[in-house]
């Protein structure tokens, strides 16, 4: 998806998620990954999904659709992948909207301070005020390859030029060195910064 495509996608999944439930309440999500920064007009770069993290379902507190599914949750999942179906999508692509990644970022970490990015009439999307958080993420991941034009971006707009300062802006999100270990942040960092020196 491009922005453009995203939007329209968002639009639709609002105006429905807006008739299935009718209340005021919003549902407050935290966009990460590359949909955050394509949203936020950082990257061009188009991206598989939107990756998100719910953190007021509805004025009840977080949700997950990934996991101990409620009445709730399997109804949101079953709009997002009929509306990705009525788009073509392929099966593994129709929940273009979920929350994957979160039981990972919220293993290692806290969920940042946010701002919001857009209010449709039922779906609420914010970003982390700070965009560090999504360079971390990334980081922590461990996918360079995947990322790199996301990291290389990143690392321009935060004017983060040396492993030492990357290794900061990590510990800043995510501290524990167990978890640093764990997913391999130093070969990551080795994989970015060599590569670095390559060009």
């Amino acid at each position: 998806m491009n922005k453009q495509e995203m939007e329209a996608y968002l639009v639709e999944l609002d105006e429905a998620l807006a008739q299935a439930f009718p209340s005021p309440e919003p549902i407050r999500v935290m966009v990460v990954g590359g949909a955050c920064l394509l949203l936020s007009d950082i990257t061009e770069r188009p991206t598989q999904d939107i990756d998100v993290i719910i953190t007021d379902l509805e004025g009840t507190g977080s949700a997950t659709l990934v996991w101990q599914l409620t009445k709730t949750t399997k109804k949101i999942r079953q709009i997002i992948t009929t509306i990705g179906k009525q788009h073509g999508l392929p099966p593994r692509e129709r929940l273009f909207l979920n929350d994957d990644c979160a039981p990972f970022l919220l293993e290692i970490g806290d969920i940042p301070p946010t701002r919001l990015l857009h209010a449709y009439r039922k779906l609420h999307l914010y970003v982390p005020a700070d965009f560090g958080y999504i360079l971390a993420c990334k980081l922590m991941a461990g996918r360079p390859k995947k990322d790199f034009g996301d990291i290389i971006a990143l690392r321009q707009m935060l004017n983060i030029k040396t492993r030492d300062e990357a290794q900061a802006l990590v510990d800043r999100f995510f501290p524990k060195s167990d978890d640093q270990q764990i997913y391999g942040l130093a070969e990551t960092l080795t994989k970015v910064f060599t590569r670095d020196l390559a060009n």
